[in-house]
């Protein structure tokens, strides 16, 4: 019996948006040509505590934008690359009809906020490195994998998260 009324009660939520899980990080494909691949991966804290993390990690100005900024960003490379790092947020979105079984309304509930981070590398005549035909590829994933550990482990650690 009791499982019967878990199921009914279970089965009465429909996602109506929902957030897709990055347990570590993935690389996007462009959905439009004019559009890049990018490396993307969750965040613990909020965007503008990402923003500043990583404006300190590229050695940006306060101010600098994050979009397009110029970095030779690998090791015994001297070729120069434009790397943005975006950041976005995400809730998943459900409706509830449970409510209509005792006389109720459909109510809408949201989850909480869900934060990420995506970057994209490329090169001054516009070339994606982080697609697959990149000889570049393969180094600059082990590159942001580095960046993105330093991030978690940063934040993990600094739950104050002052940056500069």
């Amino acid at each position: 019996m009791f499982l019967f009324a878990f199921l009914i009660f279970q089965s009465c939520v429909i996602t109506t948006h929902s957030v897709k899980e990055i347990e570590t990080s993935e690389l996007s494909s462009p959905v439009v040509k004019s559009e890049y691949t990018s490396f993307k991966f969750s965040s613990p804290i909020k965007v503008q505590k990402t923003k500043d993390w990583f404006r300190n990690y590229f050695d940006l100005k306060r101010n600098d934008d994050l979009v397009n900024f110029k970095t030779s960003f690998l090791e015994n490379s001297d070729h120069e690359f434009i790397v943005t790092v975006f950041d976005y947020s995400d809730k998943e979105k459900y409706m509830d009809f449970t409510g209509l079984l005792f006389g109720g309304d459909v109510e809408n509930r949201e989850s909480d906020l869900m934060f990420f981070v995506g970057i994209t590398v490329t090169d001054k005549t516009g070339v994606d490195h982080l697609a697959e035909n990149s000889i570049f590829q393969k180094p600059l994933l082990e590159e942001l994998t580095e960046i993105r550990e330093e991030f978690r482990n940063f934040t993990e650690n600094n739950p104050d998260q002052k940056f500069f």
